[in-house]
């Protein structure tokens, strides 16, 4: 469980976010004493906790610059933000697709496709194995990824060896960490 700490000025996207997290007493507890994340909308940051920012009118280097380490769109899913948490508390920086500024500390992104339709393009990767590799990201086994895309349970384990297989991956863990090295999927 993570100890979450909000601070967002804005009173409707505190209330969504809010109620967001809320609907996660199992993953997620409010403690602004003692964050594990921070979750905020405007800089500076000034938490010792990792923390996101959910962009407005952000820079997301400049973000970066003042301390924090990610930033999401202010519309994020309830999904994607609890993703970007556990990533954050591990040492991960969360960025959007297309941020702000030439480059990155240590590289640039401008290798990632403006549509994330074509990044399986390069590596042979079908829109359902793409899909697969997200559900894979976020840890599902076999049979959760069977049930959200519909299809049958060996059917989604065929996709995992084909994935695996593409990507040239020793396992599950592998294959995320190696679409995640090529920027087939970002955390």
């Amino acid at each position: 469980m993570q100890r979450v700490a909000l601070h967002i000025e804005d009173p409707d996207l505190l209330d969504r976010v809010g109620t967001m997290l809320a609907s996660e007493p199992n993953r997620v507890e409010l403690d602004p004493r003692e964050p594990d994340v921070v979750i905020a909308d405007h800089l500076p940051v000034r938490e010792e906790a990792p923390t996101i920012i959910l962009e407005a009118p952000v820079n997301a280097l400049a973000a970066l610059s003042a301390g924090a380490s990610g930033v999401l769109p202010r519309n994020v899913t309830i999904a994607d933000l609890l993703l970007a948490m556990d990533a954050v508390a591990r040492g991960f920086v969360i960025l959007p697709r297309h941020v702000p500024g030439p480059e990155l500390p240590g590289g640039t992104l401008s290798h990632l496709p403006d549509n994330p339709n074509d990044v399986h393009r390069g590596y042979a990767l079908t829109v359902r194995e793409l899909e697969v590799l997200r559900l894979l990201a976020e840890g599902a086994s076999n049979k959760v990824i069977a049930r959200r895309l519909g299809i049958s349970f060996h059917t989604a384990k065929f996709h995992v060896a084909s994935i695996a297989a593409k990507l040239d991956a020793t396992g599950r863990t592998d294959a995320v960490a190696q679409a995640v090295r090529l920027g087939l999927i970002l955390l």
